[in-house]
């Protein structure tokens, strides 16, 4: 399990971004599982198409990646057969990763929580309930990673819409999380305590 006291110290000891090989060393990784990490978009980064220092990283974004790993190793691993082949951009599913059993439970959690809330939600509303920006919620909204109505020149977000949304691979998949969605999933993880660690949420 990653420590906040190595955390500390690959922040202080590398620059705001990372190349592609400081990367692999940084998270004890293969330079072929950092490639697909990167390639499949798992952990953001700035790809210049070159053939030589091709990956522009994040230093924060990889430590994000190092504690989310801890909490869904499934959903960072390569799929079968990518150590054998030449590889594959494609990224696990979620159904790879959590039984439906799984995700009925978490769509329950985050209904319990969201139980006193209008059955349509804002933009406001949404960011307030998860911690994200006004901004992010809105983008969300534009690209329908989260389903909406846009009546009067105003984003609509029916509570099942919403709902869906937290136990997308989108949501649960964010790089960079807000305070309030780290609380979620350690909620979460005390929850199912009983799950078998690697499908641990």
């Amino acid at each position: 399990m990653i420590t906040e006291k190595y955390c500390r110290e690959i922040l202080e000891q590398y620059p705001e971004y990372i190349t592609k090989d400081q990367m692999y060393r940084i998270c004890h990784i293969s330079k072929k599982t950092c490639l697909f990490l990167l390639e499949s978009g798992l952990v953001p980064n700035i790809d210049s198409g070159k053939k030589t220092r091709r990956f522009k990283i994040k230093t924060k974004d990889v430590i994000q990646y190092l504690h989310d790993r801890d909490d869904y190793p499934e959903l960072y691993k390569a799929p079968d057969g990518f150590y054998m082949r030449d590889g594959c951009k494609k990224a696990p599913s979620l159904e790879d990763v959590f039984t439906k059993e799984d995700l009925t439970s978490m769509w329950q959690y985050y209904e319990m929580l969201l139980k006193d809330y209008p059955d349509v939600l804002n933009v406001r509303q949404v960011a307030q309930f998860t911690g994200y920006g006004e901004s992010s919620v809105t983008k969300w909204c534009s690209k329908q990673d989260l389903k909406n109505f846009f009546i009067r020149q105003k984003f609509q977000i029916p509570k099942e819409y919403l709902l869906d949304f937290l136990v997308s691979r989108y949501f649960i998949g964010i790089a960079v999380k807000s305070e309030k969605h780290k609380m979620f999933n350690e909620q979460l993880k005390k929850l199912h305590g009983e799950l078998p660690e690697s499908r641990i949420l």
